[in-house]
């Protein structure tokens, strides 16, 4: 029975513990990594970057004509990792690129975070809180789903073989379309936040 297209885009992400499993591993992973290049980083780096940190958040308040550069650079940023994500599940042998992108983006929240926290103690803790949670509602998630749905899709044409590759993929290739298209829209939801919430917020930090 052909399943309706509905039908495909929740199959896309529901059902599939073992990739979200995955999916979060790879991000924890990259997680801890980030912290960990922090806390190898020498005394005068630290010292470096506390100065620019410093500088840059006394002058990255609202103001108003540096927030859609801001707002442009995050979602190239994000839309960059959603893009390459999207496109493993696309060339089916490409997935393990999903996951890699999971990783660069858990490590650059992982340095972030320890970075904020090692160099402004309570303080750092107020600004992971403040400006990189709330985005990050939204970004994470966005990814996440992006990820299963790109695996779940290579995967499942893979184990149909070679010979169904082209059918399936045509068969498949709208309603993954659809669902990659909402991830993108929360991704650029949360980068609208980071870039004109969060420096708002970072005053009362």
């Amino acid at each position: 029975m052909k399943r309706k297209p509905s039908d495909r885009i929740t199959l896309l992400v529901y059902g599939n513990d073992r990739l979200l499993l995955l999916v979060l591993f790879c991000f924890m992973t990259g997680i801890a990594m980030g912290a960990f290049t922090e806390l190898l980083l020498s005394d005068d780096a630290k010292e470096n970057i506390q100065g620019f940190l410093d500088l840059h958040l006394t002058i990255s308040g609202p103001m108003g004509d540096l927030l859609p550069d801001l707002f442009l650079a995050s979602s190239a940023a994000n839309l960059g990792l959603l893009l390459i994500i999207m496109l493993g599940g696309l060339t089916i042998i490409g997935f393990p690129a999903a996951l890699l992108a999971l990783i660069y983006k858990g490590a650059a929240l992982g340095f972030a975070a320890a970075l904020l926290t090692d160099t402004f103690d309570a303080r750092g803790v107020f600004l992971v809180l403040l400006t990189l949670f709330p985005p990050n509602l939204f970004i994470i998630p966005a990814l996440f789903g992006s990820a299963i749905a790109s695996l779940r899709l290579a995967l499942d044409i893979l184990a149909c073989g070679p010979s169904q590759l082209k059918k399936n993929l045509a068969d498949r290739a709208g309603s993954f379309m659809i669902f990659q298209t909402v991830m993108a829209a929360l991704v650029l939801f949360g980068c609208f936040i980071e870039s004109f919430i969060s420096p708002l917020l970072q005053q009362l930090s």
